[in-house]
């Protein structure tokens, strides 16, 4: 019996050290891929870094834009409007002062004893220079 473990205890040493050996070999060379990885990640991230903050500033830039034309937009539309209701008003000052005029002139038109009035205020040497 001493002869078997004898023999098993011989042929498992040199496997155990070989495996551990692999073992640590191998670790080695999976930390080494993940460094060059990381390493060539690293650039490529920075770089995608870099070129994601110029898209950022694009579309700042192209909000600001749009931004801008639409208060330009804005402030020609609040002109117009402006325009339009001061137009709107001068044209109702005139229908009223027309309308005015004419009621005025219908009535002394209508009503001799008025017009014969203004006629004398006419001859008045107050209004004559």
């Amino acid at each position: 019996m001493e002869s078997v473990v004898s023999i098993l205890i011989t042929s498992c040493i040199p496997a155990l050290i070989s495996g551990i050996v692999t073992y640590v070999i191998t670790c080695k060379k999976a930390k080494d891929e993940i460094m060059k990885l990381q390493e060539s990640n690293k650039h490529e991230i920075e770089k995608l870094m870099k070129q994601h903050e110029i898209d950022i500033e694009s579309l700042k830039e192209k909000h600001n834009f749009e931004i801008e034309k639409s208060n330009q937009d804005h402030k020609h539309k609040l002109e117009l409007l402006e325009l339009e209701h001061k137009n709107a008003l001068e044209s109702k000052e005139k229908e009223q002062s027309n309308a005015a005029m004419f009621g005025v002139i219908a009535d002394l038109l209508t009503d001799p004893k008025k017009l014969s009035g203004i006629m004398t205020l006419a001859d008045d040497p107050r209004f004559k220079k």
